[in-house]
């Protein structure tokens, strides 16, 4: 396979050590969006006897982390510009293990929620340095993979979280998930920072010795030549307040495909069915065990999203997006319609308790494909670095706004019409967004960050003068 041929590939091998070290936060992030999944339902039903409440208070619970998500996000922004992509996610190393600890030990509803909002806080952090980082240090030709590495080893955290639910109490899966951080401080801590910060910060001597290793050989003049002229015309340009990502028209159409992408993606009900993947498993009945299910779905999940690291580089990002769109809809509308049968035609499905994991699988299957993985590739790629941070954000914090929208329109609707009404729903969210990813988003597989920048500008039609 093509991932497995640039392993061997020793100008690589830096730009993959690092990816791997930093992934270890993700997995950290992973396991909290999912962590709901396992524990949330014992909660409810008495199993874990500290904590007390209701299914609306058990909503609330899991909103937590995107609610925190803008505080994160307003932090992130300065962090990563100020102290440096590498600090900034090895900062969050020792603030994550502490939250995991307390978590272990958290006997009320109101830690609980606190440690939660903590952790979301983490998040956009994370979220906003870590695809900045692996697109800037990454060579063209394998950076898509790089990027869509951190959404992966997300998924890798919610496997492991249901998992872990499966056998442990709250106590001990959390203290074994505070090692996770601590590993990954102890491996990134010997990566080198970004070339591109380095030289925004005047530093050419500490980015030429970046680039040598991250690239394996002494011969990178030309491409420190390249950064150090695209970065200080921007410098020149003093392009660095917020307000240019809606008034530069190339910043402005980067904006919209990412905001686009984001927004199609939680409105496919991706973090519903991470937080409440039990919930569901258990409403939609059938003869497979609820845990058992929630594991199979997760380990295809991971699977798919394993193809799609070769893929997105091998196909390119928008044919992959198109076809993971289109597959979503077609799962959604069908799940959909067997849980409305099952409240008002329930003999139609006697036979049928397989279909919701079929189904719900096929969607996991073509959701990692492209709509999981192909915007925080895009992420990396749109924005020239002088709002890259600000872009993230912004856009880190529309995400979680929409993902408390969707955890909460799918709790209340639920609650409400039934378990099909939210799958309708994102069907037709799904549908808009595929029509608007169709019109507008560009391919940028193998380019350079800087002939996308181009091809953004001639798209938008931006000309020198405009800036």
């Amino acid at each position: 396979m093509k991932f497995v041929s640039y392993i061997y590939k020793r100008v690589y091998l830096y730009q993959y050590l690092a990816t791997i070290t930093s992934s270890f936060s993700v997995l950290s992030l992973g396991i909290n969006t999912a962590w709901t999944s396992p524990y949330l339902p014992q909660i409810l039903n008495g199993t874990y006897p500290y904590i007390k409440m209701t299914s609306d208070e058990g909503s609330w619970l899991a909103v937590m982390p995107p609610l925190a998500s803008p505080v994160g996000a307003i932090i992130g922004a300065h962090l990563v510009d100020g102290i440096g992509r590498k600090n900034t996610a090895l900062m969050m190393a020792p603030l994550t293990c502490i939250m995991f600890i307390s978590l272990a030990f958290a006997k009320t509803l109101l830690l609980l929620c606190i440690i939660r909002f903590v952790i979301g806080c983490v998040s956009p952090i994370l979220y906003t340095v870590l695809p900045m980082y692996l697109g800037e240090i990454a060579d063209p030709s394998i950076r898509g993979i790089l990027i869509a590495s951190v959404a992966f080893s997300s998924l890798v955290g919610s496997l492991f979280i249901n998992v872990l639910g499966f056998y442990y109490s709250i106590f001990t899966s959390s203290l074994i998930c505070a090692t996770i951080p601590i590993i990954h401080f102890l491996t990134f801590v010997w990566m080198p920072e970004s070339p591109y910060y380095f030289i925004k910060q005047n530093r050419e001597e500490d980015a030429r010795k970046a680039l040598i290793t991250l690239r394996g050989t002494t011969d990178i003049e030309a491409e420190l030549k390249t950064l150090s002229d695209v970065i200080n015309a921007e410098k020149l340009e003093n392009k660095e307040k917020f307000t240019d990502l809606f008034t530069v028209r190339s910043n402005r159409l980067g904006l919209f495909i990412f905001v686009v992408l984001n927004v199609t993606r939680k409105f496919s009900g991706s973090s519903p069915f991470l937080f409440y993947t039990a919930t569901i498993f258990q409403t939609a009945g059938g003869s497979v065990n609820t845990n058992l299910s929630v594991i199979i779905f997760l380990c295809i999940q991971i699977a798919s999203a394993m193809v799609s690291l070769n893929v997105l580089d091998y196909l390119g990002r928008r044919p992959v997006i198109i076809t993971s769109s289109t597959a979503c809809i077609l799962a959604l509308s069908i799940t959909g319609t067997y849980f409305f049968l099952k409240d008002y035609k329930p003999e139609y499905i006697t036979n049928l308790g397989w279909l919701p994991l079929t189904i719900l699988t096929v969607y996991m299957v073509f959701y990692n494909l492209g709509l999981e993985l192909s915007p925080i590739v895009y992420a990396g790629e749109l924005f020239p670095t002088n709002v890259k941070a600000k872009a993230l954000s912004f856009v880190d914090t529309i995400s979680a706004l929409n993902g408390i929208i969707t955890l909460k329109m799918f709790q209340i609707l639920t609650d409400n019409y039934g378990m099909y009404l939210p799958f309708w729903v994102f069907g037709t969210c799904c549908t808009i967004g595929l029509i608007l990813i169709v019109k507008y988003v560009p391919e940028t597989k193998n380019k350079t960050l800087e002939e996308i920048h181009i091809e953004l500008m001639r798209r938008s039609g931006e000309s020198n003068s405009d800036k």
